[in-house]
């Protein structure tokens, strides 16, 4: 995302976590309908209600009480021709119609689903996500390969983690309203799993995997740079080299021979709505702060102020 100038001064490239460590995938038959319109290799009621086709592509609810552990709204009839439904407005918002829906509702199911509802013949994501990352990795590093002809290799890994962590995949989810189409656990879904950004970061490189094998490169392709576009146009106008972040560092560790630290000091606001503040220190002495909504945003906003703060000696 990219932030204006007024609001948190900086580009937003949020981020991935460390580690990268996957837990064992169980692998189940997918719940899809086939071709006679009887269900196969459903094992459970819970998934069958939870993943059925006609509950998914049911219009958005308007009641304003509907449970929350039913995301996709109770089974019924598929609308007439020409009515939008859910899994519509979530294509469009993708940028890509699937030929298989299987494969997107299965991007849908959260571990937590499959741990409670131990019989329910359902893959999880997880897979998916596997696959996704690998495709979102691919696409990106091919793209700045390609469109920074002269970039160091230095460069371009730097610049290829910015647009791949978690955090910008979380703020990507948000905007086309991944959360609500989450087939998760009650226990989850209890502690706010529909907003945690590692969930939905993970979720929307599940969806990425679907994306590729319903349609290949140059679907996950479109995709990827049509989600990506507000932060690759950043890059081609600002490059790395004016990241407020990066500048910071390369001043600290040329003045004072010292990585700059950033603590986040206050949180707040609803889970949609967070606000974060962040002070960036070296040495233990505060150089700046800046607020955002998100900590790579108020970090961001946090060097910028610490770079007007340098000597203008100091600035790389």
């Amino acid at each position: 995302m990219v932030s204006t100038r007024h609001n948190v001064r900086c580009v937003m490239w949020p981020t991935r976590p460390a580690g990268g460590g996957r837990r064992a995938r169980r692998c189940h038959k997918l719940t899809r309908r086939g071709a006679s319109g009887e269900r196969e290799g459903v094992g459970g009621l819970n998934c069958e209600r939870a993943l059925s086709a006609d509950s998914i592509d049911q219009p958005p609810a308007t009641a304003e009480g509907r449970a929350m552990n039913d995301p996709l709204g109770p089974a019924g009839r598929v609308p007439a021709r020409g009515r939008s439904t859910r899994l519509d407005v979530l294509q469009q918002r993708l940028g890509h119609e699937f030929a298989d829906r299987a494969l997107l509702r299965q991007a849908m199911v959260h571990r937590s689903h499959l741990n409670e509802n131990p019989g329910d013949a359902v893959e999880s994501n997880e897979r998916l996500e596997f696959l996704g990352d690998a495709v979102l990795d691919a696409i990106v590093s091919r793209h700045l390969y390609e469109d920074y002809p002269s970039a160091s290799e230095g460069w371009l890994t730097e610049v290829r983690s910015l647009l791949v962590r978690n955090e910008t995949l979380a703020d990507l989810a948000r905007a086309c309203g991944l959360g609500r189409y989450l087939v998760m656990g009650k226990g989850v879904e209890g502690q706010d799993g529909r907003n945690r950004p590692a969930i939905l970061g993970r979720t929307f490189e599940a969806v990425l995997g679907a994306v590729y094998l319903d349609g290949g490169w140059p679907a996950a392709q479109r995709v990827i740079l049509r989600a990506l576009s507000d932060q690759l146009a950043a890059i081609a106008i600002a490059g790395i080299e004016r990241d407020p972040k990066s500048l910071l560092q390369q001043a600290c560790q040329a003045e004072w021979r010292a990585t700059p630290r950033y603590h986040t000091v206050e949180e707040r606001g609803p889970a949609h709505e967070r606000e974060f503040r962040v002070e960036v220190r070296v040495n233990g002495e505060t150089l700046g702060g800046g607020a955002g909504p998100s900590k790579q945003a108020a970090e961001m906003a946090a060097a910028e102020m610490a770079l007007r703060g340098l000597p203008a000696e100091a600035l790389p």
